[in-house]
């Protein structure tokens, strides 16, 4: 084993650092030779496996990372990469065991190569033993988004592993992308779909069973994470085989499209309408039109009207910039990552033409006040849905609107004359205009400031953290040029430094753009 590839056995059995692994290990991945990366499989082969969850798997999969994109370069190059041959990978594979949460990625190698043998292997492997999430078997066949090869190879026998629960979707998404996009002609799952309208009323009934809550008396230990689960699977799947159906264009398979249609779920309602709709069916564009009134989906909805030639049925009232707006902030608040759920109420809160960051002109700008309704105090604040989709954890809506904008705008301005340093990490220079700005604080009356942030705003620096002011705390900005305060508002959802430094950002931002424009008009 040579220097290098010990180094970075070495490497991946340290635990793994949000940081980002040593030049020199990227640096050997492109230069490296390829019977170098069979020698690499080889150490690993004689390590011990990550277990599942372990941080050090983390550290295996950015390991394959890099070998896909040195894979990667080399294909666009055209050099031929046979190393690590298919035999290795498999061995490293089945060497990793079936509860591997990375493993997923020696798959994505193999169809990354597009040659026979790789491909008739995965599909073997995706079959006997697929990854173990949904996400994984994704990530598997998402080289074949980007490049074609021979889908005979794929199709019809990678619909063998439908059974896996983790599979269908992902199958799917990959059969009905390549028969939309004219790759085959025709959708590969043609002759199955009797399996697929069956497969679409158990998921319907899935759903089903969840919404009115009869899930429950069948399924009692479920958790309600578990049950989470189910509906963003239920949901991916539904929409993929409403698609595949209306894809493959048999206009009697239509039964669960219309049960489809049914459920409360407004997404899978609109890709059940959308797929009538390829079908001909006149109540899948009634259905789509009644649909743009629910912001969630309106996007998907007009982006279906669009594709499938009715933009001109829906009222107007939903395809104005607000509507779309209030669409795109629905959606972005519907993710799970955010709120999970659409608003229970949206309405406008401000309209106004700015100059934002990003854009030369003058942008519409909308915010959008939303309120949760779940029982007890309901759960409000302000989002912006246009020129950006943003939305916050803190209580906003006692800020101006002019501040509210500032607010949006500084959080998402990039420049490398922007950036900030914690407080209590700072060169020699920094504290020293740190400790002066905190006397400044003390003399104007602010006591109890601890320091947050400094930043730096092109000439410009400030000093951001909190303080009290009389009986009031809150947050506090200075700058050389005056002082910035915030009291707290709310208890549980109040302003912290960096939320009131993004306001200071975003007037600074907005001052310079006045100035622009002034002196452009003179």
């Amino acid at each position: 084993m040579n220097a290098e590839i010990s180094a970075i056995i070495n490497l991946i059995s340290q635990p793994p650092s949000h940081q980002r692994w040593p030049v020199a290990v990227e640096t050997w991945f492109s230069g490296c030779e390829h019977h170098e990366l069979s020698e690499l499989v080889d150490a690993l082969l004689q390590q011990e496996p990550p277990l599942p969850m372990d941080p050090e798997e983390a550290n295996w999969g950015r390991l394959f990372e890099h070998m896909l994109q040195r894979q990667r370069t080399d294909l666009a190059a055209e050099s031929g990469m046979e190393e690590p041959s298919v035999e290795k990978l498999c061995a490293l594979y089945e060497f990793l065991g079936p509860a591997s949460q990375v493993r997923h990625l020696l798959l994505a190698l193999l169809a990354q190569r597009s040659n026979p043998l790789s491909i008739e292997t995965m599909v073997s492997m995706l079959i006997e033993s697929p990854p173990i999430e949904v996400s994984g078997f994704a990530i598997a066949l998402s080289p074949f988004l980007q490049r074609d090869t021979n889908w005979d190879l794929l199709f019809p026998r990678l619909f063998q592993a439908l059974s896996h629960p983790v599979a269908a979707s992902a199958i799917l998404d990959l059969s009905n992308f390549i028969t939309r996009q004219g790759k085959v002609p025709q959708h590969p799952a043609v002759k199955l779909v009797d399996q697929l309208e069956q497969l679409l009323k158990g998921v319907v009934n899935q759903l089903a069973s969840i919404e009115d809550g009869s899930i429950t008396k069948t399924a009692m230990h479920l958790t309600p994470e578990e049950i989470a689960s189910q509906v963003n699977e239920g949901i991916a799947l539904a929409s993929a085989l409403c698609d595949a159906i209306a894809l493959i264009g048999d206009a009697d398979k239509t039964t669960a499209l219309f049960q489809a249609m049914d459920l409360a779920h407004r997404r899978i309602q609109s890709e059940a309408a959308a797929a009538l709709v390829r079908l001909g069916i006149e109540a899948g564009s009634q259905r789509l039109g009644g649909l743009a009134e629910e912001p969630s989906v309106r996007l998907r909805v007009l982006a279906y009207a669009e594709e499938l030639g009715i933009l001109s049925e829906i009222h107007s009232q939903h395809k104005s910039l607000q509507a779309r707006a209030e669409g795109a902030l629905a959606l972005h608040l519907a993710e799970p990552h955010v709120m999970g759920l659409p608003p229970t109420k949206l309405e406008l809160h401000d309209h106004s033409q700015r100059y934002w960051p990003g854009f030369e002109d003058a942008q519409q700008c909308f915010l959008f006040k939303y309120e949760y309704s779940l029982g007890g105090e309901p759960f409000c604040n302000i989002g912006i849905g246009a020129p950006e989709v943003l939305s916050s954890g803190t209580d906003l809506t006692e800020l101006s609107v002019d501040d509210l904008y500032a607010y949006f705008a500084g959080k998402i301005v990039s420049h490398t004359d922007i950036f900030e340093m914690p407080a209590d990490d700072l060169d020699s220079q920094a504290q020293v205009k740190t400790t002066k700005y905190q006397q400044l604080l003390q003399e104007a009356g602010y006591e109890e400031v601890s320091a947050s942030t400094f930043g730096f705003f092109f000439e410009y620096q400030a000093l951001a953290g909190t303080a009290r002011k009389g009986d009031q705390f809150g947050v506090v900005v200075i700058d050389d040029a005056g002082i910035l305060w915030f009291q707290h508002t709310s208890k549980q959802r109040a302003m912290t430094a960096d939320d009131a430094y993004y306001v200071y950002k975003g007037r600074k931002l907005f001052e310079s753009f006045e100035a622009l424009a002034e002196s452009v008009d003179e």
